[in-house]
């Protein structure tokens, strides 16, 4: 597995009273501990693709197929009605002009027959083309990755099962005090995606199976969608296939995100500042400076290795250095080396490198005094600390389980 390199920004800090404090900024590159763990020696996954979509198709031609039938038969009903009253017009008219010819002959003078109106013969009907799912490689443009994993064809088996589109109903409506008409598809496209491994089931979930709505045509007129109907009828153009790949690819986004929360180990990124105390009366604070070496090298090295020990080998390091400057706290003697403030600021670097040593028992208790002691933006940054202990917790009991 391929780990990015820690980041490390170094910026000039904020000062804050009489005691010059440095907070140094850094950015620090770790591996994501999963909340499930799968044995370590699997390293691979594969993916199966089922076709329950096939059935839905199979549904969808058979109602479609029963719409044209009954389309057919009505237009056909239509046709034969148009036909029966043209002839009968057609065959009033005809006997009205042989009166008024036979009339003109015996020299009696009337006016020619009008022309009647004939009847519009009846327009061909419109039917929306099926819903018809496509095959998974028509769908795809995104695939699913999980971070610690490689594709292949054994490990971690994730089935992926698209149940088909259904369009539940079609409806226009004008919109913005009718300066557009907007028409509406009701649908459902339910994706089962699960993931097991040894037939446990590690992940499951299901996608679009409640109904959504989709924006078929936005036009100004409801003429203007008439005119869309005829032109996608004409060119026979599939106006769900777009619906279609946004519900996948939605799907595929959701999924990745959640096996790769759920059993990967993804490169995640978290920001932190470690204090500094810069200068205090006549006082020396070069051990906090060597701690701050030690700790932005065990920041640095996070990423190299999940159980995090490489890193810990340097946090161990400036964490001795912090309880030792610890031992010296005076809290009640503002003018103290190392007063309540400064020793606060100390405690909060300490609930850090503890949080990262995954000793979240110390973490606490540090956070809780840097929050006793501390300033403002020592403060600040221990309860987001906090926030974040019951996750990383829980993933470090799943993975040393």
């Amino acid at each position: 597995m391929k780990y990015f390199s820690i980041i490390i920004l170094l910026i000039t800090g904020s000062y804050f009273h009489s005691q010059s404090i440095k907070d140094n900024k850094v950015s620090i590159d770790y591996i994501q501990l999963p909340k499930k763990k799968v044995d370590q020696s699997v390293s691979t996954f594969f993916t199966i693709y089922k076709d329950s979509y096939n059935n839905q198709n199979s549904r969808q031609l058979s109602v479609y197929q029963f719409k044209v039938d009954s389309a057919e038969a009505q237009q056909q009903a239509k046709i034969a009605a148009w036909q029966n009253l043209y002839n009968s017009k057609k065959e009033n008219h005809l006997k009205s002009l042989s009166t008024w010819k036979q009339n003109a002959a015996k020299g009696i003078v009337t006016p020619k027959p009008i022309e009647p109106i004939w009847p519009k013969y009846p327009e061909p009907y419109f039917l929306f083309p099926p819903p018809i799912t496509k095959a998974y490689n028509d769908l795809m443009s995104k695939t699913i990755n999980i971070a610690g994993f490689s594709n292949g064809s054994a490990g971690i088996e994730i089935e992926i099962d698209n149940l088909g589109l259904e369009i539940l109903s079609i409806k226009g409506r004008y919109a913005q005090q009718n300066k557009s008409y907007v028409v509406t598809a009701r649908y459902k496209m339910p994706v089962v995606i699960k993931s097991s491994y040894n037939g446990q089931v590690l992940v499951q979930k299901q996608y679009h199976n409640n109904v959504g709505t989709h924006n078929i045509f936005n036009g100004k007129t409801e003429y203007d969608y008439e005119l869309w109907k005829m032109n996608i009828q004409k060119e026979n153009k599939d106006i769900w296939l777009g619906l279609q790949r946004k519900l996948w690819n939605s799907a595929i986004d959701n999924i990745k995100s959640i096996l790769n929360s759920e059993i990967g180990y993804p490169n995640k990124k978290e920001e932190t500042e470690i204090y500094v105390v810069k200068k205090f009366q006549e006082f020396s604070y070069d051990k906090l400076l060597d701690a701050l070496t030690f700790a932005q090298t065990g920041y640095a090295a996070m990423s190299m290795d999940r159980d995090k020990s490489t890193a810990k080998k340097s946090l161990k390091m400036a964490i001795d250095i912090w309880e030792k400057e610890l031992e010296e706290a005076d809290l009640q003697n503002k003018k103290a080396r190392i007063n309540a403030k400064i020793s606060g600021l100390i405690s909060a670097n300490l609930a850090d490198a503890y949080f990262w040593m995954e000793d979240f028992e110390k973490t606490n208790y540090h956070i809780n005094k840097a929050l006793s002691q501390g300033n403002l933006k020592a403060k600040s940054h221990c309860k987001k600390l906090k926030k974040d202990i019951s996750d990383f917790r829980a993933r470090y009991n799943a993975f040393n389980q």
